[in-house]
């Protein structure tokens, strides 16, 4: 079954990342969990995403909306996502259990229902 993995921190991290002395060792935890899941073969497919530049959109009395990130509404940033195809969600939950995130922030696990055939 596949689930999404959806990585999330707090913006300090990301910030930290792009420092060249702190953010390598950070990054080499990721770059080992990444290799972890690559070699037992469970990734299919996922993306790193500019965490610090997202922008929302809402649709209030029929006017669009546009709101630049970071969000003030939550203190942790999207900064990822990976498809998995895992036996079971407890499978999933031990990777999600395994992410740098998962100690810094969160991680979010979510079935993939996938898109219903026309």
């Amino acid at each position: 079954m596949e689930y999404m993995l959806i990585y999330r921190q707090p913006a300090e991290v990301y910030e930290m990342n792009r420092d060249p002395v702190k953010g390598p060792p950070n990054l080499a935890a990721w770059q080992q969990y990444l290799d972890a899941m690559g070699a037992a073969g469970v990734i299919k497919s996922g993306n790193r995403l500019e965490a610090l530049a997202g922008t929302s959109v809402k649709v209030v009395d029929g006017k669009r909306q546009v709101q630049d990130g970071p969000f003030a509404d939550s203190k942790d940033l999207l900064g990822g996502y990976i498809i998995i195809d895992v036996e079971s969600l407890d499978d999933a939950l031990g990777w999600a259990e395994l992410s740098p995130s998962s100690r810094t922030g969160a991680t979010d696990v979510y079935p993939v229902m996938g898109m219903p055939q026309r």
